[in-house]
């Protein structure tokens, strides 16, 4: 198993239905898929679609009812998590392996999609590159990426609690990710129930935050249960507190990448985690 998804397949085990639309009764996970393809899921009908860090299956689970053949690559072993929430809905592949080192064949996907996993790889830019890669002239690369809310963002990250409480956190959750995502549940256990007042007054809550170090998503969530977002808030807070790397990138960076790597038509804005972006490979690609 690659060391920096070792955690990551451990608490998607655990928490392996929370992000699920089918689970929280809204579409939340359809509503960002949608929004980074730039179309709706239909425009996939009849599209071969490489899935990239499907985790436990957020988007596989709509990936695979409008596919017309999906491959699905994951580093960790919660390709156990998205083979029980997924497989009953339709036929796909999925792979136990790394992007950057990936057994598949090149140009062979119309569509490659990868969210939520770029930042925590040991080099987006060979990332992407490898992404790029995989997609035939013609195809869709479809991407995300954190960014930094303003330039001040790296200083003042560093004047939080979570600063010191992830560099420690991140290496107990490479040997114990058992250790580590009970401590995340405490720390909920004690956050939350402050946090879920502050967090619809926005200018407080950023300022309880950088005492009080979990996720909060009652707010930004509220079609979904308070008991299924208070999973979402522990298992984002174990994300956020153990994942080896977290790059931030601007929307101008992940831009020059992608035309670095030969794709066209590049669109590329800050909008969910941070940066949303998609370009196509030129069919006359050589790559």
């Amino acid at each position: 198993m690659t060391h920096y998804a070792s955690a990551f397949g451990y608490q998607w085990k655990l928490y392996q239905r929370t992000q699920l639309d089918s689970y929280t009764g809204a579409h939340y996970s359809r509503e960002r898929l949608e929004r980074c393809l730039g179309a709706s899921l239909e425009s996939l009908r009849g599209k071969r679609v490489l899935e990239v860090g499907c985790g436990a299956g957020r988007f596989t689970e709509w990936l695979v009812r409008f596919s017309f053949r999906l491959t699905c690559l994951e580093p960790s072993d919660a390709v156990v998590a998205n083979a029980a929430n997924c497989k009953k809905l339709g036929s796909y592949a999925i792979c136990r392996a790394d992007i950057n080192h990936s057994p598949l064949m090149p140009e062979s996907y119309d569509v490659v999609i990868c969210l939520g996993v770029i930042q925590h790889t040991p080099s987006p830019e060979q990332t992407i590159r490898d992404l790029a890669r995989h997609v035939a002239p013609g195809g869709l690369v479809v991407i995300d990426h954190y960014t930094y809310r303003s330039r001040f963002s790296p200083i003042t990250q560093r004047l939080t609690l979570r600063y010191p409480l992830r560099a420690i956190l991140r290496r107990v959750a490479r040997r114990r990710p058992d250790v580590s995502v009970w401590i995340t549940q405490k720390i909920v256990a004690v956050c939350d129930p402050i946090r879920r007042h502050t967090c619809h007054y926005p200018l407080l809550d950023n300022i309880i935050s950088r005492v009080l170090p979990s996720n909060c998503y009652y707010a930004i969530y509220p079609k979904v249960p308070p008991e299924i977002v208070r999973e979402w808030n522990e298992l984002d807070t174990h994300d956020s507190l153990t994942d080896w790397y977290k790059h931030h990138r601007t929307p101008s960076q992940i831009r020059a990448t992608l035309e670095a790597v030969g794709l066209t038509d590049i669109t590329c804005s800050r909008a969910g985690n941070g940066v949303e972006a998609r370009g196509r490979k030129p069919i006359s690609s050589l790559q």
